[in-house]
C-alpha cells in the first residue's frame, strides 16, 4: 500500500478554512467526544494515554472512567526527558490517526484521511506563529460548536490571544530549528545528564515524569516551547488560569496537540534526512545497571482502531512509509541555510556518539526563587583540576572544550511561567545586552509532575543543560567574562515577549542549583 500524506494546516488553509481534512477532522473530534470515556477509542481515552489527573480533569463529572486496571495499563504513559520520547509518540500518533480516519469514515468522509501537521517553523508563512484558522472559529460551516474550539460545550482553554491569532504569544526563538537540526547524533551512548544530550534526548529507561532536557533536543524546542505557549498562564482576578496543552494530563485533550505532534514527528523524519549519520540509535546503553536497547528492548501498549490492545517497539516504527502506519509528510527537506545544512552533512559522528566526560567548576551556593521578577545569583568558576584540565593547560582549557550551564532542580508546585537565562548581564541592560548575554530559556512543560515525588522519581524537578561554549567565547572576546564572578540572571518573559519585564507575582518557581561545568 502507498504511504499517505500527511499535510501542512496552513497549506490547507490557503484553500479554504475549512478545506476538509480539516473540516472533516473537526467532525471526527466531536464524534469521538460523544463516546465514553471507557472506550478505547474516545476522545478521552486518548487523551488519558498520554496523561491523566482527576483534579485536572475538565470533564471529571461526566461519565464513569476505565477501571483502574485499565488506567494503569494505558493512560499516563507519555515518554518524556527520554530518548523514547520520540518513538512513544510517534507509536501514540500512528494510532490515534487509525481511530481518527475511522470516525472520519463513520461519518462519510474519505477512507485516506490523515493528521495534518502545524508548521509553526515555516519562515516562508508569516503567520506561521498563528493558530491556523480552523481552530479559532466558533462554529463550524453549518452554524454548529466548532469541536476544534469547544468539546461537549466546555471551552478548550488556551493563553489569551492564541485564540485571536496573537503571533507574539510564540517568539521566533521557540520555534527556531537552528539548535535542534544542527545536532549531529540522536543520543549519548551514556546515561550523562549534562552536556549534549542530541537530538533525540538522553538515553534512560522509560519516564513518565520529564527530568533533564538538552539545548538541542527536540523535546526542549520547538515541543516544550509550543506547549507551554499555547497552554500559557493567566491571572482572572484572583484565580490563575492555564491552558490545557501546559499541562501533560489535559494536552492532549486540545485537538492541536495532535498537529503539534505531528511537527514533532515530521521534524525528526527531517533530521534523518540531513544527514546519513543523523541515524537512529542501533546500541544499547547500561541505565542503572541494566542493559537497554532503544530499539528493541522495550515495548509500549496501545488501542488499535478496532479497540484491539497491542504492543509495538521503537523498531517497528524507523520507517514511516514501510512501517505498519505507511504515512510520509508533504515536505521533509531541511529549511536551515545551505551552509548549515553542508556542515551537518560532513558530520562523522555516530548515531549515539561518546561525549567527553565534563567537571563542574563552579556552582551557586544559594537556591534561586523566581516570582514575577528578575533574580540573578553569582558564584566563582575555579581552574579544572580533572577531566576538564585534560584538555590542555589550564589557561586554554576554556578556549579548547565546551563550556555548559547546567540549571538543576527546578521545581514548582503550580507556576509554568517562562524564564530566560542570561550570563553576565549587565545591570542597567538595553534590548542589546539582552539579545547578547542570551543562553536559552526554561520552559516548564511538565514541571509540576517532575515537581511530585512518584515511585519512579523522588520530585528533583527539571534540569535544563545549556551549551553556553561559543557564548562563553564571545563574552571573553569583549571582556565580559571574569571567572572570579560569573553572573547568571533569570528574566521573565513578559506577556509580548520582552525580557526583563515583571510580570505578575506567581507560584514560586524554585531552582536548586546553577552551575558551569566543562568538559
Amino acid at each position: 500500500m502507498a504511504a499517505l500524506i500527511r499535510k501542512d494546516a496552513w497549506k490547507l488553509s490557503a484553500i479554504s478554512t475549512w478545506e476538509p481534512t480539516l473540516l472533516w477532522y473537526a467532525k471526527a473530534v466531536g464524534e469521538m467526544s460523544s463516546r465514553p470515556a471507557t472506550d478505547p477509542s474516545s476522545w478521552r481515552f486518548q487523551g488519558g494515554v498520554h496523561g491523566y489527573n482527576k483534579n485536572a480533569d475538565p470533564f471529571a463529572t461526566t461519565g464513569a472512567l476505565p477501571k483502574q486496571s485499565v488506567q494503569k495499563k494505558f493512560w499516563n504513559k507519555c515518554q518524556h526527558g527520554t530518548w523514547f520520547f520520540l518513538p512513544w509518540h510517534r507509536m501514540y500518533l500512528g494510532f490515534f490517526e487509525q481511530i481518527v480516519r475511522a470516525a472520519v469514515v463513520k461519518l462519510g468522509g474519505p477512507a485516506d484521511w490523515t493528521l495534518p501537521y502545524w508548521n509553526y517553523s515555516d519562515s516562508s508563512n508569516a503567520n506561521a506563529r498563528i493558530l491556523p484558522p480552523a481552530f479559532r472559529q466558533q462554529k463550524l460551516p453549518d452554524g454548529s460548536p466548532n469541536p476544534l474550539f469547544e468539546i461537549e460545550g466546555v471551552n478548550i482553554l488556551r493563553a489569551p490571544g492564541i485564540n485571536a491569532g496573537n503571533a507574539a504569544l510564540i517568539p521566533p526563538d521557540d520555534v527556531s530549528l537552528s539548535n535542534c537540526l544542527t545536532e549531529s547524533f540522536f543520543s549519548p551512548e551514556t546515561d550523562i545528564t549534562v552536556g549534549d544530550l542530541g537530538f533525540g534526548g538522553p538515553a534512560t529507561g522509560p519516564n513518565h515524569d520529564a527530568q533533564v532536557f538538552g539545548q538541542k533536543s527536540v523535546e526542549n524546542a520547538p515541543h516544550n516551547a509550543i506547549h507551554v505557549d499555547v497552554g500559557g498562564e493567566w491571572t482572572q482576578g484572583a484565580k490563575t488560569l492555564r491552558g490545557w496543552m501546559i499541562n501533560p494530563d489535559t494536552a492532549a485533550l486540545d485537538p492541536i496537540f495532535w498537529l503539534h505532534h505531528a511537527n514533532i514527528d515530521r521534524l525528526w523524519s527531517v533530521w534523518n534526512g540531513i544527514s546519513p549519520s543523523n541515524a537512529n540509535p542501533t546500541g544499547a546503553v547500561n541505565v542503572g545497571g541494566r542493559k537497554i536497547s532503544w530499539a528493541t528492548s522495550v515495548k509500549f501498549a496501545f488501542h488499535n482502531a478496532a479497540g484491539v490492545a497491542v504492543t509495538m517497539k521503537p523498531s517497528q516504527v524507523l520507517n514511516t512509509r514501510t512501517g505498519p502506519f505507511a504515512y510520509d509528510y508533504d515536505v521533509t527537506s531541511s529549511p536551515l541555510v545551505a551552509h548549515a545544512i553542508a556542515a551537518v552533512a560532513a558530520s562523522t559522528r555516530r548515531t549515539m556518539t561518546p561525549q567527553p566526560r565534563s567537571e563542574m567548576v563552579g556552582a551557586s551556593s544559594r537556591k534561586v526563587t523566581l516570582t514575577g521578577s528578575a533574580q540573578t545569583t553569582t558564584f566563582t568558576i575555579q581552574e579544572p583540576s580533572g577531566p576538564a584540565k585534560a584538555r590542555g593547560k589550564a589557561a586554554l582549557a576554556p578556549l579548547l572544550g565546551k563550556t555548559y550551564l547546567h540549571i538543576e532542580n527546578v521545581v514548582s508546585k503550580q507556576s509554568h511561567a517562562t524564564y530566560e537565562v542570561y550570563v553576565n548581564l549587565p545591570e542597567k541592560p538595553d534590548a542589546a545586552a539582552y539579545q547578547e548575554h542570551y543562553a536559552g530559556a526554561m520552559h516548564l512543560f511538565g514541571v509540576r509532575h517532575a515537581s511530585r515525588r512518584s515511585e519512579q522519581h523522588a520530585g528533583s524537578g527539571l534540569n535544563f543543560s545549556l551549551d553556553i561554549t561559543e557564548l562563553a567565547r564571545a563574552l571573553r572576546a569583549k571582556n565580559a567574562w571574569d571567572d572570579k564572578k560569573i553572573r547568571v540572571t533569570f528574566a521573565p518573559r513578559g506577556a509580548a515577549g520582552e525580557p526583563g519585564r515583571a510580570i505578575p507575582e506567581h507560584d514560586p518557581i524554585k531552582i536548586g542549583r546553577v552551575s558551569i561545568y566543562r568538559a
